[in-house]
C-alpha cells in the first residue's frame, strides 16, 4: 500500500490521510489515476533558480522535497520521498538556465540513459528521468554516507587512510568497474564520484560521460572531457579513443592520492620511497595503473583485483607489507584466479555483479561454451585418435585428482565411473566419427571437473540434445540445482550480500514460518541477484528442458511417465509446499518439483545484446501450485513481476574446450 511522508517529522500515513497523523500538519496529496492526468499548465520559471525545489514542496505529484543534499554550479541533489513506491530517493536537478545548452544536457540525460542499464550493489541506481518546471531530474537510489573526497577532507593535515582501507576502497571499485565495462567506459572517475556507506559499502556515480562500448554514434568532434588530474594521456588526446585502461588510469591515480595525500604531478618517483609506511608492492600495482602507454596498463578490473588480492589477504592476516618483497608477496600463495561463472561457487569474491543486469552482461561473455561446442571439429581431433591423445594428459591428471578426494558422496562416485565409460566410447569412436568422438571426450572431462568442484546440492547434466519448438539442440554439460531455491536460501543472500538485498514484502510471515518452502513473489532482476551471487546462472530454456526431458523426445509428458497421477506432484492445490516433498516429482536427472510448486524464471537465449528494460519479457517454465498439470509448457511473464507462483533454480555452467578446462583445474587448485 502506497504511503506518504509527512515533509515535517518523516511519519509515514496512509494514503488517504489529509492529515500526519503524528504531527498533525497537512500532508501532501498523491491521487493514483486509472486514466490520463488533465493536461498540465504552462510551465512558470522559478522565482530563485538557484535552488528549485524547497522543503515540503512536491514535484510532479510524486516526490516530497525532505531537504537539500548538495549543491553545484550546474544544479541541486535533494533528497526526496517518492510517495508512489514509498521510499526515500535522490532528485539531481540541472537548473533551468543551463536547459538550453546542448553538450551540458546531452551529459545530464546520458548520466540517465547509461546507469539507468547498469544495476549492481557498487554502483548508484538510476530510476527516472523527468521534468518540472523549466528544469529536468533524475531521480536515482539515496545512498547514505558521504563522498570519497569528504571523507579524505576530514582527515588531519599529514594524515591517510590505513593501507587496508585503501585497498578495500580500490577493490571494490574495481569490483563496479568490471561489470560497469561490460557496457560503458566511464571516464570521470574520481573521489568526489566515488560514495561511501556508514557499513563501508563503496558505490560509483555520475557516468554523465561515459562512453557506451562499441557507439558507433558518438560525437565526431574531439571534445576533452573529464577531469584534468585523473584524465589518461590517451583521453586528452582523443576522449573517443578510449577504452576500460583509461578508467583503470583514473584508479591508479586515485590509488596515488590516497597512499601519499595528493595527485602525482611531473615523473613522480616510488611511493614507497617517498613513504616508509607504503610497501614497495604498491610501486609495482601503480605503475601498472598509471602507464602513460596503455597497453602496460591492467587490461581490466579483474586482471587488477587479481594483483590486490594477496596483497589484501597478507594484509588481512597482519602482515607488515613494508618488510615483504614484491616478489615474495606472489609467491607466498598462488592465487586462486576464478572465472567469472565460478567465483563465489569457490568463495572468492562475493560483491561480484549482484544483479540480473551484471549477470547479464556474464551470460554474454560465456556464450562461447555453448557456441564451441557446436563448431566444426578442432583441427586436432579430426585426426582421430591422435586427438584423444592430447586430451589423454588433462583427463589422467583429472582422474587423479579426482580419485584422490577423500571424500565423495554418492553422486561424486557416479560421476567419476561415468567419466571412465564415457572415455572409453570416446576412444572407440575416435577413429571413424571424430566429430562424435570429441563431444564424448570432452563429456567426461567435463564429468571429473564436476567431482572435482562438488557444489552442494547440484547434479550434473551430460552434454546432449535437447528437442526445442520441434528442432533438435546441443546442450554442453552443466549442473542444476536439484531443488528450487528456498526462502531461506534467499534469505541468506538478502542479509550476507555486500550492502544487503531487499526482502520481497509479499513473503510476509513465510521468512519464519515456512523457510523451507521455495522463494516467491521474486522479480527476475531478483533471481539474476541471487545466481550472480552464488557465482551461477539462470538456466536457458534448452538447459531447463534438457533437466526436465533428457534426450528423449518430450513423449514422456511426465518424470514419471504419461499419465497423470494425483497427489505426486503439487499443483492446482492454490499454495506452496516446502521443496523436495513430493518424491515422485522427480526427473529422471535427479531435480524436484519440475512438474509443480513453482514456474521458474529462465534466461533468454540467445541473449539480447542489452539488459532489459520494463516491461520485457522473459521466459518461465514448469508447472505451479496454481496451473494445471502442465509439465513442459514454457511461458513469458514481464521481468518485474512479482508473482506467489514463481520461482527460480540455478544452473553452473562448465566450460567445453580443452583449453577452458585446462584452465579451470589450474584455478581449482
Amino acid at each position: 500500500m502506497a504511503t506518504v511522508k509527512c515533509p515535517a517529522c518523516a511519519f509515514q500515513n496512509p494514503n488517504d490521510a489529509t492529515n500526519c497523523e503524528k504531527c498533525k500538519q497537512a500532508l501532501p496529496r498523491v491521487a493514483f489515476r486509472n486514466s490520463p492526468p488533465p493536461k498540465a499548465a504552462a510551465p512558470q520559471p522559478s522565482a530563485n533558480d538557484a535552488l528549485q525545489f524547497s522543503r515540503g514542496q512536491v514535484v510532479n505529484n510524486r516526490y516530497t522535497v525532505l531537504g537539500i543534499i548538495g549543491r553545484g554550479g550546474m544544479g541541486c541533489i535533494y533528497k526526496v520521498h517518492d510517495n508512489v513506491l514509498g521510499e526515500d530517493l535522490a532528485l539531481k536537478t540541472l537548473l533551468p538556465q543551463f536547459t538550453s545548452e546542448k553538450m551540458v544536457v546531452d551529459r545530464f540525460l546520458n548520466e540517465a540513459r547509461i546507469t539507468r542499464k547498469l544495476t549492481h550493489p557498487n554502483i548508484v541506481r538510476v530510476h527516472d528521468i523527468g521534468t518540472a518546471g523549466r528544469g529536468i531530474f533524475i531521480s536515482m537510489e539515496y545512498v547514505e554516507g558521504e563522498s570519497l573526497r569528504g571523507m579524505l577532507q576530514k582527515l588531519p593535515k599529514g594524515q591517510r587512510l590505513p593501507l587496508q582501507q585503501t585497498l578495500y576502497i580500490i577493490d571494490q571499485l574495481c569490483v563496479a568497474l568490471e561489470y560497469a565495462h561490460r557496457y560503458t567506459v566511464h571516464r570521470d572517475i574520481k573521489p568526489e564520484n566515488v560514495m561511501i556507506t556508514p557499513d563501508n559499502q563503496i558505490k560509483l556515480m555520475d557516468f554523465g560521460i561515459s562512453k557506451l562500448m562499441d557507439n558507433r554514434f558518438s560525437t565526431s568532434a574531439s571534445v576533452v572531457m573529464g577531469t584534468p588530474f585523473y584524465m589518461s594521456p590517451e583521453q586528452y588526446k582523443n576522449t573517443r579513443d578510449v577504452d576500460a585502461r583509461a578508467d583503470i588510469y583514473s584508479v591508479g591515480i586515485m590509488l596515488y592520492e590516497l597512499l601519499t595525500g595528493s595527485v602525482p604531478t611531473g615523473v613522480p618517483k616510488p611511493v614507497s620511497e617517498a613513504f616508509k609506511d607504503v610497501p614497495p608492492v604498491m610501486d609495482d600495482l601503480l605503475k601498472q595503473c598509471i602507464d602513460p602507454d596503455r597497453e602496460k596498463r591492467f587490461s581490466n578490473a579483474t586482471e587488477m583485483r587479481k594483483a590486490l588480492a594477496p596483497v589484501i589477504e597478507l594484509l588481512k592476516q597482519g602482515k607488515d607489507l613494508t618488510k615483504i618483497k614484491t616478489q615474495q608477496i606472489y609467491q607466498t600463495k598462488k592465487q586462486p584466479i576464478v572465472p567469472t561463472h565460478l567465483w563465489a561457487a569457490i568463495g572468492i569474491v562475493l560483491a561480484l555483479a549482484l544483479t540480473g543486469a551484471a549477470l547479464w552482461a556474464l551470460e554474454l561473455q560465456n556464450r562461447s561454451y555453448a557456441d564451441n561446442a557446436a563448431s566444426p571439429v578442432p583441427g586436432f581431433l579430426s585426426r582421430g585418435r591422435s586427438g584423444l591423445d592430447e586430451l589423454k594428459p588433462l583427463a589422467e591428471r583429472m582422474r587423479a585428482s579426482a580419485a584422490a578426494l577423500s571424500e565423495k558422496n554418492s553422486l561424486q562416485q557416479k560421476w567419476l565411473e561415468d567419466s571412465g565409460t564415457l572415455w572409453t566410447q570416446a576412444q572407440s569412436m575416435a577413429r571413424n566419427d571424430p566429430a562424435a568422438a570429441q563431444k564424448i571426450g570432452l563429456s567426461a572431462l567435463q564429468h571429473l571437473l564436476a567431482v572435482l568442484l562438488h557444489p552442494d546440492n547440484m547434479v550434473l547434466m551430460p552434454a546432449g540434445t535437447v528437442q526445442i519448438d520441434g528442432t533438435s539442440t546441443f546442450v554442453p554439460g552443466f549442473l542444476i540445482d536439484r531443488r528450487e531455491v528456498s526462502i531461506s536460501d534467499f534469505t541468506a543472500f538478502c542479509q550476507q550480500v555486500p550492502g544487503g538485498w531487499p526482502v520481497p514484502d509479499e513473503l510476509g510471515s513465510g521468512l519464519e514460518n515456512w523457510s523451507d518452502h521455495p522463494v516467491s513473489c521474486v522479480s527476475w532482476f531478483d533471481a539474476q541477484a541471487y545466481a550472480a551471487w552464488k557465482g551461477r546462472f539462470l538456466p536457458t530454456r534448452a538447459q531447463w528442458t534438457r533437466a526436465a526431458y533428457g534426450d528423449n523426445d518430450g513423449s514422456q509428458f511426465f518424470p514419471w511417465g504419461n499419465d497423470w497421477k494425483a497427489g505426486v506432484a503439487n499443483v492446482q492445490t492454490g499454495q506452496s509446499a516446502p521443496v523436495e516433498s513430493f518424491p515422485e516429482d522427480l526427473s529422471w536427472s535427479g531435480c524436484y518439483d519440475l512438474a509443480g510448486n513453482l514456474s521458474e524464471w529462465l534466461r533468454p537465449d540467445p541473449a539480447a545484446a542489452q539488459p532489459p528494460d520494463f516491461g520485457v519479457l522473459m521466459p518461465i517454465c514448469g508447472g505451479n501450485f496454481n496451473r494445471q498439470r502442465l509439465l513442459y509448457e514454457s511461458d513469458v511473464r514481464p521481468f518485474e513481476s512479482r508473482s506467489p507462483d514463481q520461482g527460480f533454480r540455478c544452473v553452473m555452467e562448465l566450460p567445453w574446450t580443452k583449453e577452458a578446462i585446462e584452465s579451470e583445474i589450474a584455478h581449482i587448485h
